[in-house]
C-alpha cells in the first residue's frame, strides 16, 4: 500500500510541496506518518490497515522526495556521488535496521509502534534546526510529469534497475535459499548480508561515481551484477556465499545512488523536484513489478529461474543503457 500511495501522489507532490514549502511539506509528511503509526494498534482490521498504510505512504512520500531534491539541489557535481552515497547508506541502513530492531523487541505492537512514532518525531528535529538551509521551492513543480521523465533517461533506467533487482532479492532471496536447502536462519542471514552490503559499499561506489563517467560506471556495475549473481547463488549456504551476497547487495543498491546522481547532473535545479518524483515513480514500478515476475520465473524453473531472471534483466538493461549513451553521443556531436 505505501508503494501504491507513492505512485498515486508523486506526480502531484512537487506542486503541493511548492505551495507548502520544503520544511512544512517534509515535517508535515513525517507527522502524518506518526499519526498513522499511533492508529495502527487501535484499528486492527485488514481493511483499516490497508487504508492506514496507504495514508502513511502519502505522508512519507514528502520527506523522501524532498530530501533527495534538497541534497541534489545543494550538492555540486564534483562530490555528488560521494554525498548521495552517504544518503543511500542511511536509507538502506534504515531498511536493514528495522527488521533487526523488530527481532530484538518483545512480541506485540506496543514497542514497534512506540519506536516507529518516536523515530519519525526525532528525524524531524534536524529538519527544523536546518530550516534556514532549505532551498527555495519557488518555480519547482512547473515541469510536466511526462517532461520530467525525459530529463535523464539513463537515470530512469537506473531507478528501474534498482527497484526490480533490490526488491526481487529482498522479497525472494530467503525463499530461493530455502528451496536450495539452506535453513531458515541462514536464509535470513543472506538477506541481511545483501542489505548491509549496500550500506558498507556505498561510499566506495560513491567515490567511483565522482571519478568515472557515471553512465559508463552504471553499465559496468550492471555487468558486474550479472557476473556475480550466478556464483553467489551457486555458493548459497557456504560461508563464501555470504561474502558474495554482501558484494552483490553492494552492487545492486548502488544502482539507486548512480541513477540519482545522473539525474542530479542532468536536471536544472528548478526541474529537480518533478524529475525526482518521476525517478521515484519508476523506482516504485520496479519494486511492484520485479518480485512477481522473478517469482514466476523461480516457480517455472525452481529454484534456478530466480537467478536466470535477474541476470537476464540486468543484461537487457545494460544493452538499453549503452543504446541511450549512443543516442546522447550522436546528439552532442550534432
Amino acid at each position: 500500500m505505501p508503494a501504491l500511495a507513492a505512485l498515486v501522489i508523486l506526480p502531484f507532490a512537487p506542486r503541493l510541496a511548492a505551495r507548502l514549502g520544503f520544511l512544512p511539506a517534509m515535517v508535515g509528511g513525517a507527522f502524518i506518518g506518526v499519526a498513522v503509526v499511533l492508529l495502527l494498534p487501535i484499528f486492527q482490521s485488514v481493511e483499516a490497515w490497508i487504508a492506514l498504510r496507504f495514508l502513511m505512504g502519502v505522508g512519507l512520500v514528502f520527506p523522501w522526495l524532498l530530501g533527495e531534491t534538497w541534497i541534489n539541489t545543494v550538492t555540486t557535481d564534483e562530490p555528488r556521488g560521494r554525498v548521495l552515497s552517504l544518503y543511500a547508506a542511511a536509507l538502506f541502513g534504515g531498511y536493514g535496521a528495522g527488521p533487526l530492531a523488530l527481532g530484538a523487541l518483545p512480541e506485540g505492537l506496543a514497542w514497534p509502534v512506540a519506536i516507529g512514532a518516536a523515530s519519525l518525531v526525532l528525524v524531524s528535529v534536524p529538519l527544523l534546526i536546518a530550516r534556514r538551509l532549505a532551498p527555495p521551492m519557488a518555480g519547482h513543480g512547473q515541469a510536466s510529469f511526462a517532461a520530467a521523465l525525459r530529463i535523464a533517461p539513463i537515470g530512469m533506467v537506473g531507478a528501474l534497475l534498482a527497484g526490480v533487482l533490490e526488491f526481487a532479492y529482498i522479497a525472494l532471496l530467503p525463499t530461493f535459499a530455502l528451496r536450495s536447502g539452506v535453513e531458515q536462519s541462514g536464509s535470513l542471514h543472506l538477506l541481511t548480508a545483501f542489505l548491509w552490503g549496500g550500506v558498507f559499499l556505498a561510499p566506495a561506489f560513491g567515490w567511483l561515481a565522482d571519478r568515472v563517467q557515471r553512465p559508463r560506471l552504471l553499465v559496468g556495475l550492471v555487468l558486474g551484477f550479472a557476473a556475480l549473481a550466478a556464483p553467489a547463488a551457486w555458493l548459497v549456504g557456504h560461508p563464501l556465499g555470504l561474502a558474495a551476497t554482501l558484494l552483490l547487495g553492494g552492487v545492486a543498491l548502488a544502482f539507486y545512488t548512480l541513477g540519482l546522481a545522473i539525474l542530479g547532473e542532468r536536471a536544472r535545479p528548478v526541474d529537480l523536484a518533478p524529475a525526482n518524483a518521476a525517478f521515484l515513480v519508476v523506482y516504485q514500478l520496479g519494486t511492484l513489478g520485479g518480485p512477481p515476475i522473478v517469482g514466476a520465473a523461480m516457480d517455472s524453473w525452481p529454484p534456478t529461474g530466480f537467478v536466470a531472471a535477474t541476470i537476464a534483466y540486468a543484461l537487457l538493461s545494460a544493452i538499453l543503457i549503452i543504446a541511450l549513451m549512443a543516442v546522447e553521443g550522436r546528439r552532442s556531436r550534432v
